[in-house]
């Protein structure tokens, strides 16, 4: 430096005092910065206002700054953000050094101006300034910064080799974090590997390469080369080692890690306690990471982020909030991580208030600009069901990225909103937005409705054309999509062609055979998995326990694998225990099941879910409501599922009171806005005989989802209203959408209980052919019996030999039940032995096969059968009947003598004997399987419990009022015959439901059209009457099919039908 500036900057510096003196009294300590300026220039200084000052004195009383001084002060610039300010500095400097061209490039580096960066290397090299390691350095981390500069960054390894740098520390370490920034980890290692002097920056490049990327086992790995090379590690590679830790929740690892911390003393350093306190949330050790947390000396913003997010990912809604208040009280300054975090606790429909509350944060705070937080709003707007604000979202944001348009695919796909999702994703694709491995997932998850199956194969084609055949997440999402639509084979053929699998792939196949009910293959894939040595997980233990829920194989398969869960420790898992809850629950042993439940002191409300699931599947309706009444009143969580549990088992009681006040629950609990819920409650109303209220609920036809049509469809066929059935079918498939399975189990059952033969057996044939749908044994099932209820003996068993599917025990009770009714011992011999080989102790099939025994005379099979049950333990299931009046349940058994109204209810019968009679009533006493006389067989009916319970309802109720009755099992021929007289002469609307139907009485009709009354003497009209009349409600028919069919009947059963009969010749001749 010249005298004549050093006498000038001298005769300053005693000017810098008084300004010093000035900002001390401002509360700036600068005395020693003011003291070295002369040697420092500003390169001391971190204060922006002392900067400033300073600066604003030199161009008052200097002529101008040196270069050097010049220098410093672009770079104090840079670093309080003020690249402006930086520029503006280099720009009007008249001499420039390397230093300054260097200075200015990493001034535009660290404003994230990359591109500006290289702009003004290449004007430095055009003015003849040489290239240095700095520069180089510099110009490395900005190709890193930028994520999309490799082609630069690879330009720049050019230079490195061209001035010898490699071995350079700086340029050679930023070159190693370039090529690990961008996954090129074997390129990076090489590098590293050649390195003549590895020190600890490099190693920790290295790792943080790896950490980026997700590689964290390579980054421990790393981590104790590095020790055994005796390098030390600074707070850095502490950072990113802790962070891996914590990422590979392994618990033993970190706590060994964080013995290295301590040794080397970096416990109190800022950036090691935040990583401390994000490993230990991430391990679910909050009471650890609020120790390390505690006993911080200072803490910075992301000292405060790092214990929200350990509480929120742990769960700790009050606590999240609590630390936030804290950090607002205490530290002020909230960033967006903060904000995220506290969104992510916020992702639930008992948090979405706080959710909004956040949101109307940020607007206050100026970040609703900010693309991480809103990305992280779309999330919880998603989580939480919030369909159209989720849309408004995205749709304000100035700026969506790749992030965005996923979340919004996501959301779509968790709403159930399929076909928005997948709209999403074409919008995508028509803007020629970029794609990856996370869209691909998101919108073949969005394909498993099953209307979709076209869509996820489209996707399947597009995902090699993007390249991405091999990425593990999208063949796992792939599996799960084929499983999804019972394409089991296709799921395995993409399994075996990926490169590799990893648990996620394994547990997506073995819940895919789960799902679509093939357990053998589900434990094969099991087994496999065990012999490859590949670790499982409580995951894996849910699947392929989920896989046995059919009797036969708890003994196999369930048992085994129940022993395999606690030879292995997973019974202490609580979804695996709620799994063995519900697989012994499916397995009919309910015993099994109360005993895991009841064996654990603290049950969740998934386990008390379970169990509830467990009791209405067994037929334990009442239990499960008492279940579901005790969550209530305990405090036990409710949900969505516990709601439908309970109402299902409401509607297989048909109990309409109990599923009335479940419905009220749901509304108040907001639970009413889940498609599921609703679906169960629109099935209750089905299921208690209210067919106007499930007509009500039902959405307009255009918008109605395949699951409520089907529940309507078998509404309709329930309570007799065979024709509305297939009316509702028709429209169905008019609005455009395609019948499934259960479609058509509904619509055949409607058939065969409607009498409805063509017609059942022409919609057999379109459900293959037409419409695609396999067929299932439930179907065959319906064929044989419609084909059985009419007579068609011979065909049902032609049926049976060219079924699909191999008969089960359902095929043979219908087979059986229909020989009862046409008369076919023979036959009805053959379903008995399948019925008992596949399962000795089957009352059903004694009973069954005992009633045709009966019917045919066959007085001495009938007890070498019963005999037969005696010695083999076998107990008939007895019949019960109850009947619900203000609010009290009456219940009875046949000759049930024990209630405290007997007497009134026997001589409310007798009264009622005498009254249908004179009617017209004849009793069928062929129904009445005894080996005993007439007058002793009449006297039996009357005694059925169906009718003990109608009696004691007269009794009990208003003249005029309704009745319903319910009965365990089918009502006979004759009861059915009394019920429609008394309903015509109480003029009383008699509702009767039996297992399989409604049947409603009203004004001596039934709603069944009587089809279960004809059924008894087809077989021996068939000759006299072929015509489809017979199978028609008498509504249906013309006046001469009505005195046809009425006429010899009267010959038949000896006038049961005579009043009927006189009256309709009455109508035959006025109307001619």
């Amino acid at each position: 430096m010249h005298r004549a500036n050093l006498f000038f900057y001298g005769n300053a510096l005693r000017s810098l005092d008084f300004i010093a003196r000035g900002l001390h009294q401002c509360g700036e300590n600068t005395s020693p910065l003011i003291s070295v300026f002369l040697h420092k220039g500003f390169s001391e200084i971190t204060n922006e206002t002392v900067g400033k000052s300073l600066h604003a004195f030199c161009i008052k009383n200097f002529h101008r700054l040196s270069t050097f001084h010049a220098n410093t002060l672009i770079n104090m610039y840079s670093k309080v953000g003020k690249f402006e300010a930086a520029h503006h500095v280099f720009d009007e400097m008249p001499q420039r050094n390397e230093a300054t061209w260097n200075t200015m490039i990493s001034a535009l580096v660290r404003a994230s101006l990359y591109p500006d960066a290289f702009l003004l290397f290449r004007q430095m090299r055009a003015q003849g300034f040489g290239t240095s390691a700095f520069v180089i350095a510099s110009l490395l981390t900005a190709c890193t910064g930028s994520g999309v500069m490799v082609h630069q960054g690879f330009q720049i390894h050019s230079l490195i080799l061209k001035n010898g740098f490699l071995y350079n520390v700086y340029a050679g370490t930023a070159l190693l974090n370039f090529y690990a920034a961008y996954g090129f980890h074997s390129c990076a290692r090489c590098l590293f590997d050649k390195m003549p002097e590895k020190n600890v920056v490099s190693w920790t490049s290295l790792m943080v390469g790896h950490s980026d990327h997700g590689d964290f086992m390579e980054v421990i790995y790393l981590y104790r080369l590095m020790r055994l090379e005796d390098v030390k590690g600074n707070q850095n590679t502490f950072t990113t080692v802790i962070t891996s830790s914590g990422s590979l929740e392994d618990e033993s690892l970190g706590c060994q890690v964080l013995g290295h911390v301590i040794k080397c003393g970096y416990e109190y350093d800022l950036s090691v306690a935040n990583s401390l306190i994000s490993m230990f949330g991430n391990l679910g050790r909050v009471r650890e990471a609020c120790y390390v947390f505690n006993h911080m000396r200072a803490r910075d913003t992301i000292s405060w982020n790092s214990m929200i997010s350990a509480y929120a990912r742990n769960y700790s809604y009050k606590d999240s909030f609590h630390c936030f208040n804290l950090m607002r009280h205490v530290h002020e300054k909230v960033d967006v991580i903060t904000l995220s975090a506290l969104l992510s606790v916020c992702g639930s429909v008992d948090h979405f208030l706080c959710g909004v509350a956040v949101h109307g944060l940020v607007y206050k705070l100026g970040f609703d600009l900010n693309l991480s937080v809103c990305n992280t709003l779309l999330g919880m707007y998603s989580e939480t069901g919030r369909s159209k604000e989720m849309i408004k979202l995205f749709e304000e944001m100035p700026e969506k990225d790749l992030i965005s348009w996923n979340s919004l695919i996501a959301g779509h796909g968790q709403e159930g909103e399929y076909m928005d999702a997948l709209k999403v994703f074409v919008r995508m694709l028509q803007r020629q937005t970029s794609v990856n491995h996370v869209t691909f997932a998101s919108a073949l998850a969005a394909c498993s409705d099953p209307e979709c199956l076209a869509e996820a194969k489209i996707l399947h084609a597009l995902v090699f054309t993007a390249g991405l055949q091999n990425n593990l997440i999208v063949g796992n999402a792939l599996v799960t999509i084929y499983g999804k639509h019972r394409m089991m084979c296709k799921a395995q053929q993409v399994f075996e062609r990926m490169p590799h699998w990893d648990l996620v792939t394994w547990n997506t196949l073995i819940g895919g055979y789960a799902d679509c009910e093939e357990p053998d293959h589900s434990i094969r894939v099991f087994n496999l998995m065990r012999k490859q040595d590949e670790s499982t997980n409580y995951i894996t233990m849910v699947h392929v326990l989920s896989s046995c829920v059919v009797p036969n194989y708890l003994l196999i398969h369930g048992m085994p694998l129940h022993a395999h869960v606690i030879r292995t420790g997973f019974d202490s898992d609580d979804f695996v225990k709620n799994s063995l809850i519900t697989m012994y629950g499916k397995c009919n042993d309910l015993k099994s099941s109360k005993h895991i439940f009841y064996g654990f002191a603290n049950n969740d409300y998934v386990s008390w879910n379970a169990m509830l699931a467990a009791n209405s599947h067994n037929g334990q309706g009442e239990e499960a409501l008492k279940i579901f009444s005790e969550m209530n009143k305990t405090g036990i969580r409710l949900d969505n599922f516990s709601c439908s549990a309970a109402l299902a088992a409401a509607a297989n009681l048909s109990t309409l009171e109990e599923g009335q006040q479940l419905h009220g629950l749901t509304v108040k609990f907001g639970f009413d806005s889940y498609q599921y819920v609703m679906t169960h409650i629109t099935d209750m109303y089905g299921k208690c005989g209210q067919i106007n209220d499930v007509l009500k609920m039902l959405p307009a036809p255009n918008i109605r989802p395949r699951v409520l049509w089907n529940i309507l469809v078998s509404a309709f066929a329930r309570h007799g209203s065979f024709q509305e059935a297939r009316e509702a079918y028709h429209e169905m498939v008019n609005t455009g959408l395609k019948p499934d399975h259960v479609t058509f189990v509904s619509l055949l059952s409607a058939c065969s209980h409607g009498g409805l033969v063509d017609e059942g057996l022409k919609y057999y044939s379109l459900m293959n052919t037409k419409f695609g749908v396999d067929v299932g044994i439930e179907h065959c099932v319906c064929i044989i019996d419609l084909l059985g209820r009419s007579g068609r003996l011979l065909e049902a068993e032609n049926f049976i030999s060219k079924m699909p599917v191999p008969p089960n025990d359902f095929v043979w009770r219908s087979v059986l039940a229909a020989c009862r009714i046409h008369g076919n011992p023979q036959l009805g011999k053959q379903a008995v032995d399948h019925l008992l080989k596949s399962n000795p102790s089957d009352d059903s099939a004694f009973v069954l096969y005992s009633n045709v025994c009966a019917t045919n005379g066959k007085w001495d099979a009938v007890h070498d059968l019963r005999v037969e049950m005696e010695s083999s333990n076998v107990k008939k299931q007895p019949a019960c009947s109850w009947i619900k009046i203000k609010r009290k349940i009456s219940s009875f058994a046949i000759g049930d003598k024990s209630h405290y109204e007997s007497d009134k209810i026997y001589g409310k019968l007798s009264e009622l004997k005498k009254m249908i009679k004179e009617a017209g009533y004849v009793p069928d006493i062929s129904v009445a399987l005894q080996d005993i006389d007439e007058e002793q067989k009449e006297d039996h009916l009357w005694k059925h419990c169906e009718r003990l319970a109608l009696a004691y309802g007269l009794i009990n109720t208003p003249q005029g009022s309704g009745l319903q009755i319910f009965k365990n099992l089918r009502v006979c021929v004759d009861c059915h015959s009394v019920f429609k007289f008394i309903s015509k002469i109480e003029r009383r609307k008699i509702v009767l439901r039996d297992p399989f139907r409604y049947h409603h009485f009203t004004d001596g009709k039934c709603s069944c059209g009587d089809y279960c009354h004809y059924k008894k003497v087809m077989h021996a009209l068939q000759p006299k009457v072929l015509d489809a009349s017979w199978y028609m409600p008498d509504e249906q028919r013309n006046p001469l099919q009505v005195a046809h069919i009425h006429g010899a009947l009267f010959f038949d059963i000896g006038g049961t039908l005579l009043e009927l009969f006189n009256q309709e010749i009455g109508e035959i001749r006025k109307s001619k």
